[in-house]
């Protein structure tokens, strides 16, 4: 038969007078004498748990047996009942009811790692877990950061499709953020890769790196050891209206240099806004800005020289003859020339030219056969033209506008102003057919004056250089930004562009001639130079750019602390332009730029 006690078992031979409930068994044994003594028995019973162990001894002393003959001895007495056997230990409470114990906690959900399935040994300090650079994981959800409250992303792993979760990650920063506006999640998590793209920042939802995909117990665990660098050409983070609380962290931020003349490189750009951005932990490395454009050259005129004024035709017998040289077609036009007179009349004056230069007087006509009139008197020159004035160098720091650094570029030369028209000859006065009061003579028509000359076209103005760009980490046009515990190196501010030349102005066209006389009349007078135009002032140099691991508007509300920062050296000015003879003039140059770990701009 078999007895069970609290789960163990004991087997008892049935046949066996000895048996007791300890299943033990008493010896007697004769001694010749009066007595006999049964043995003591021992019964032990174990009940054993997962983690407890209960024992009870029950002893018992045999019973004396009957004495046996003296003279030959008696059968031993039998010996006396074992005690009954110890019942079983009451069974301890189970530690793992409770759950994980001892600061260990269940992560990866599997309930054969670790004691009671917790394998994660970590001292819990706070529900609020922020991103921090000793990679500390307060909250004990498995890793630095609230773990449940990002949308995971990987360039490797994720696909289009994904849920953004640790096990199905979506694979590109622009579709985690939208995944993460959709689901109010306030942050997107990047895993330890290259992503090569710049990234549109939204109020609200923070962006943080250092996430290791390949994690083998949990999957997107922040490690020391993972690097999510985010990449792109001239600005990597853009964020133009920040309202809430965002942050930028754990990532390095590499800013290559930007496309075109003049232009800043940035690693973080902030627009403006109500909200905190913070940008912090991270390795920031900013490219040079790029070298300002050169200033346009003033454009040369077709030809150096303007228009000339026509002559007058010549006098003749008769009518049909002596016109003026006509007003010529240009901008600063010559005076008309005067008519030639005919017979007794006399000849017509000069006309102006554009800036009143007095036109030739008109020729007089004698009245007399053989008798010679006067002739046409000639024009006044026309007036010459100004110079234009040079431009001024770029300073030392542009401007911000329109959320972003606008370079300090050189001034612009002025035009040279116009040379004015020269004014016409007077027309010759008319040969006269009268004889002692008789007409006994040819008619004649005197020489038509000549046209002034056109004024010069005034040289057009040099463009001033276009300032060089700046190398910005951070960069805030307005709004709040929170700037700590980053490494960052910025570099070279852009050169400033030269300023470019003035062109020369035209000089003045000569004046036409006058019509020569015809017997007794007179010669029409010529018409004047026009004016000589000025040159056109040259350009100022572009001012140099600025480096800064800070830069910012005067408006903003900022934290810079606890940062490294290595900046590039400041840009140099720009040349300025030149203006060719007789002006020989030279335009400032432009300044070198600003370089600064924290710089107000404006």
């Amino acid at each position: 038969m078999r007895r069970v006690f609290f789960g163990l078992a004991c087997f008892v031979t049935v046949p066996s007078l000895l048996a007791s409930w300890g299943c033990a068994a008493g010896t007697a044994t004769g001694t010749g004498t009066d007595s006999g003594t049964g043995a003591s028995t021992t019964s032990s019973t174990t009940s054993t748990t997962s983690t407890t162990t209960s024992t009870t001894t029950s002893t018992s002393q045999g019973g004396n047996g009957a004495g046996g003959n003296g003279a030959t001895g008696g059968a031993g007495g039998l010996g006396g009942f074992g005690g009954a056997g110890g019942s079983g230990g009451t069974g301890g409470v189970d530690p793992c009811q409770a759950g994980c114990i001892g600061d260990t906690y269940d992560i990866d959900g599997n309930p054969l790692t670790g004691v009671c399935g917790c394998e994660y040994s970590c001292v819990w300090q706070s529900d609020a877990d922020p991103i921090d650079d000793a990679f500390e994981d307060a909250n004990c959800d498995g890793g630095d950061g609230l773990t449940e409250q990002c949308v995971y992303v990987s360039a490797s792993l994720g696909t289009p499709g994904g849920a953004g979760t640790r096990q199905d990650p979506i694979d590109t920063i622009a579709g985690g953020i939208a995944m993460a506006e959709l689901q109010n999640v306030p942050a997107v998590c990047l895993s330890g890769e290259l992503y090569q793209t710049q990234v549109a920042v939204v109020s609200g939802i923070s962006i943080y790196g250092g996430f290791d995909q390949n994690d083998p117990d949990f999957k997107f665990r922040r490690s020391p050891g993972v690097t999510t660098t985010v990449r792109a050409q001239g600005l990597v983070f853009d964020a133009p209206q920040i309202d809430q609380e965002t942050h930028l962290e754990g990532m390095t931020i590499d800013a290559t240099a930007a496309a075109g003349g003049g232009a800043s490189t940035y690693g973080v750009r902030l627009g403006g806004g109500l909200g905190q951005l913070y940008v912090q932990y991270n390795i920031m490395t900013i490219a040079a800005g790029t070298d300002g454009a050169p200033g346009a050259a003033g454009q040369d005129h077709p030809s150096p020289t303007a228009p000339a004024g026509d002559g007058g035709t010549n006098g003749c017998q008769g009518g049909g003859c002596g016109q003026g040289g006509p007003q010529p077609a240009c901008t600063e036009y010559g005076g008309k020339g005067g008519d030639g007179g005919y017979n007794n009349g006399s000849g017509q004056a000069g006309f102006a030219g554009s800036g009143n230069a007095a036109g030739g007087s008109a020729g007089g006509a004698t009245g007399a056969c053989y008798s010679q009139s006067s002739g046409g008197g000639p024009g006044a020159f026309g007036a010459d033209g100004s110079h234009g004035t040079t431009g001024t160098g770029g300073g030392a720091l542009g401007s911000v506008v329109a959320g972003a650094y606008v370079p300090s570029n050189g001034g612009n030369g002025s035009d040279g102003t116009n040379g004015k028209g020269g004014g016409g000859g007077g027309g010759g006065g008319g040969g006269s057919c009268m004889l002692w009061g008789v007409c006994s003579c040819n008619q004649d028509t005197g020489g038509g004056g000549g046209a002034g000359g056109c004024g010069g076209l005034g040289g057009k103005q040099g463009a001033g250089g276009q300032g060089g760009g700046g190398s910005f980490a951070v960069f805030a046009a307005g709004g709040r930004v929170f700037v700590r515990y980053n490494d960052m190196t910025t570099h070279k501010g852009g050169n400033g562009g030269r300023g470019g030349n003035g062109s020369a102005g035209q000089f003045g066209g000569n004046g036409g001639s006058g019509g020569s006389s015809n017997d007794d009349s007179g010669g029409g007078g010529v018409g004047r130079k026009g004016g000589n135009a000025g040159n056109g002032g040259p350009g100022g140099g572009g001012g140099g750019g600025p480096s800064a691991c800070l830069g910012r508007a005067a408006s903003v509300v900022f934290t810079y602390s606890a940062n490294s920062c290595t900046t590039g050296t400041p840009g140099f000015g720009g040349d300025g332009g030149t203006s060719p003879p007789p002006s020989n003039a030279t335009a400032s140059p432009g300044v070198v730029g600003t370089a600064a770990a924290n710089l107000q701009i404006n």
